[in-house]
Order: C-alpha cells, then sequence, then structure tokens
C-alpha cells in the first residue's frame, strides 16, 4: 500500500511541476510577445517624437506645388518666399527663422548651401517639411 501511495505522489508532483513549467513557458512567451510589442511601439512612439520636435511630414501646404521646394518666412509655412524645381545652386535673400516645404517627387531631397557655397544641410526625401526651420547661414538651394 506503502509503494501505491508514493507512486501516486510522484505522479502527481510530476503533473503539479509539469504544469508550473507549462505556464511559466507560457508566461514567459506572453513576456516575450508583450516585451516585443512594447519594444515596438517604443520605437513608433521615438519616431514620432522625432518628428513632432522639428521636421514632419505633413500634407503640403497649398501655396507649394508638386514637384517644387517651397521657403517661407514664417513658421507653419507662411509667407512664401520662394519655390525652387530646377536643379542647380539658386541663390536666396538672408534671413532666420522660417519653414520648408519639399514637394518634389518621391525621394527627392534638396540641398541647403553657405555663402561659400558649402553644403550645409540635405533634406530628407520628399515629401517632408519643416514648420519650423531657420534659414540663418543660408544663401543657396539645390532643389534636387
Amino acid at each position: 500500500m506503502k509503494h501505491v501511495t508514493s507512486r501516486t505522489r510522484l505522479r502527481r508532483t510530476a503533473l503539479v511541476t509539469g504544469a508550473l513549467l507549462a505556464m511559466a513557458t507560457a508566461a514567459g512567451t506572453a513576456q516575450a510577445t508583450t516585451s516585443t510589442s512594447n519594444t515596438t511601439t517604443q520605437s513608433a512612439t521615438s519616431a514620432a517624437a522625432k518628428q513632432s520636435s522639428g521636421a514632419r511630414i505633413t500634407a503640403a501646404p497649398a501655396s507649394c506645388p508638386k514637384y517644387y521646394f517651397c521657403g517661407y518666412a514664417g513658421a507653419n509655412y507662411t509667407n512664401l518666399v520662394f519655390k525652387f524645381k530646377d536643379c542647380y545652386l539658386q541663390g536666396i535673400a538672408a534671413r532666420t527663422g522660417g519653414s520648408w516645404y519639399n514637394n518634389q517627387s518621391n525621394g527627392t531631397k534638396a540641398r541647403m548651401y553657405n555663402a561659400n557655397k558649402q553644403l550645409v544641410y540635405t533634406t530628407p526625401g520628399a515629401p517632408y517639411g519643416d514648420p519650423h526651420g531657420n534659414w540663418a547661414g543660408i544663401r543657396y538651394i539645390d532643389a534636387c
């Protein structure tokens, strides 16, 4: 009788241990999935935060037609100063503050140069804009 009782206890212990292992594995998988999901969400949030802290992709301003790179004297695409679509260095008046929108064909990058015609900044591929750009030091634009 003692022998049967020991066997039953051993089976119960093995069964409970197996169940606990299965639950721990399932919880670990769920936690890993949640962790991966959280990491993905954090990455997306981080990317969105970077975009909202400066340049961001938005709908093109009505004053900036397709295939143009547009510069504005005011923030948030106000007071259009120029719109370029040709691919060569074009001079712009000295100014500070402002904004710009690159509404050229998808992926096209504009380049900004200083007074010595040295490259200062290359925009991300179109469509892309910076509602709070700063024209300080920029004297030339190559739209593509």
